[in-house]
Order: structure tokens, then C-alpha cells, then sequence
């Protein structure tokens, strides 16, 4: 068995787990626009309105690796299931992050059916795991700046170096005196 993690699972390597990424997963491109749109009598077409992502589905191919028993592949099984389930057994958030992007991370739920193809006399075998991202995106760490403002027409900049909209968190912190006025003038940079 490799040692070369491809994928993780709320934290933990797959081949910590037991089985092994395989190459033929599905991870779509883009997942599939949630259009809205206005079919007026008497007018040809339709109206669009703005639409935005739905949800993404990840059908995530695994061959297990790592069991050497029928009481080996049980209990591999269990700790997959007990990653993907709570403590009642609900689906229930798991992180997946790709080693091919390893500082992106989706969120995702449980989705589906596993059925388990059992090779090599029930010990090896190979199974898709259906994962739901309702939330369509990855997401890269949160990323902070702190400066101290020593002068009256002291400018800071702050950008957002990611590939989407995101609102700013300004946090102010008076070490000394009182902070009598503050401007905050917003601009788009781009390039």
C-alpha cells in the first residue's frame, strides 16, 4: 500500500483509513447552476434572472487496501462510517481536502448508497463513497492582516487575494486614548 494520501476525510489520510483514492472519481468541474428564470405569454424566450451554483456532488472511488481479514474489512468499514456519521447516525459535516489542492477544503455530507464490491475472497474491494457539498465551493484558510494606525491620515490597504466576493472583518482595538473618527473607504482593485 502506498503512503501517499490522495484525499483526506474530516482530517484523516486515506490510507490512515485503510483504502486508497482512486483515479477515477468524479469531481465536477462546475456544479450545476440553480437558474431562475420567467416564462412571459405572448414573448418568445424567457426572462432570466440572476442564478447562481448549486450544489456539488463528489462521487469519491475507493479500493480498500489495508484489510487482511473479514473481521479487518468490518472494522475499517466501521471507522469509515463513524468519520461520515454522528453520534446518532445522521450524516454529518466531513472535510474533504485533495492532495492535488491541498490548502482548498470542501464541506461535505454523506449522500447516498455505498455498495461494496468484494474481491480477492471478501477482504479487498472497492466502493463509491457519494458526497454532497451543499455549500459548492472550496475554501482556502482565512487569511488576517494587523497594523497599527500611528498617524491621523494613516491608509492601510486590505485586499482579498482570493477568487471570490468576500466580505471583510474589521476588528478595532484602541490601546491608548479614543478613537474620535474613523473613515473606512472601500475600492475595488482590479487588475
Amino acid at each position: 500500500m502506498s503512503n501517499v494520501a490522495r484525499v483526506t476525510l474530516g482530517g484523516t489520510a486515506d490510507t490512515a483509513l485503510g483504502i486508497v483514492l482512486l483515479g477515477d472519481y468524479d469531481e465536477p468541474m462546475l456544479p450545476a447552476p440553480r437558474q431562475r428564470f420567467v416564462e412571459v405569454p405572448g414573448r418568445a424566450g424567457r426572462y432570466e434572472f440572476d442564478g447562481d451554483m448549486g450544489p456539488r456532488m463528489l462521487n469519491l472511488r475507493f479500493a480498500i487496501v489495508d484489510a487482511t481479514t473479514r473481521a479487518g474489512l468490518a472494522s475499517l468499514i466501521r471507522d469509515l462510517t463513524d468519520l461520515l456519521l454522528d453520534n446518532d447516525g445522521r450524516p454529518t459535516d466531513t472535510t474533504i481536502v485533495f492532495d492535488k489542492e491541498s490548502t482548498k477544503t470542501y464541506t461535505a455530507r454523506y449522500a447516498g448508497r455505498v455498495p461494496l464490491d468484494r474481491l480477492v475472497g471478501g477482504t479487498v474491494g472497492e466502493f463509491a463513497l457519494p458526497m454532497l457539498c451543499s455549500d459548492p465551493y472550496a475554501y482556502g484558510a482565512e487569511d488576517s492582516d494587523t497594523f497599527t494606525i500611528t498617524a491621523a491620515t494613516q491608509e492601510e490597504d486590505v485586499v482579498n487575494a482570493g477568487d471570490f466576493k468576500t466580505p471583510a472583518v474589521i476588528t478595532l482595538t484602541v490601546n491608548s486614548g479614543t478613537i474620535t473618527g474613523f473613515d473606512l473607504l472601500c475600492r475595488s482593485l482590479k487588475t
